[in-house]
């Protein structure tokens, strides 16, 4: 009898694949032979599963912008510790999310010159925007954004902020927990709540 393969969980395999691939040997490894010795699979598996090279990379910015969503809906915090919370999740402070980072920063370049991945990589910006707007709310609910405030403008600069933190944490390996620019963004949402 033949065996059953959980497409669902190859596909996820894959993706999670493609993501090392993009970390350690950048856009140029990501290829269907370097991606399926990643993955431990056959080419042909691999195909099955992203029928072009351009799904595979869709589903690899897809896969990072759940891969956050499910940590942040883990999360059970409130108020500022959850603003925190939430942010971080957007920073590489370790492994996992240097990993979803590169891959990202990796993808989005690509997609400046792939008009056919740009829609995807702008979702995942989306995303990002709206965790910054998500958290100026929780700020405001939680009485630690000033009134004078403008929530818009402030989620614009809050995500300046993050991409410069961010990039700042790329290029030094991994953002340490006692890093500078961690404290500076401490030092940014307490100054959200002062006029």
């Amino acid at each position: 009898m033949p065996r059953r393969i959980d497409t669902e969980a190859r596909t996820a395999a894959i993706a999670e694949a493609s993501l090392r691939v993009l970390e350690r040997d950048g856009l140029a490894g990501l290829s269907v032979r370097g991606v399926a010795a990643e993955a431990g699979i056959a080419a042909a598996s691999l195909r099955r599963a992203f029928a072009t090279q351009h799904a595979l990379r869709e589903y690899c910015l897809q896969l990072i912008e759940d891969r956050v969503t499910a940590r942040v809906a883990a999360l059970e915090l409130t108020g500022r510790a959850l603003v925190e919370g939430l942010l971080m999740q957007l920073l590489p402070l370790d492994n996992e999310r240097r990993l979803e980072l590169v891959a990202q920063v990796q993808l989005g370049v690509l997609s400046l010159t792939d008009s056919g991945l740009r829609p995807a990589a702008v979702r995942l910006s989306e995303a990002v925007d709206r965790a910054c707007h998500a958290a100026l709310q929780i700020l405001a609910e939680a009485g630690q954004l000033h009134r004078d405030r403008d929530p818009e403008y402030e989620a614009q600069r809050l995500r300046a902020l993050l991409d410069g933190i961010a990039m700042n944490g790329l290029w030094s390996g991994e953002l340490p927990a006692e890093s500078p620019m961690l404290g500076m963004l401490a030092r940014h949402l307490d100054a959200l709540a002062k006029p």
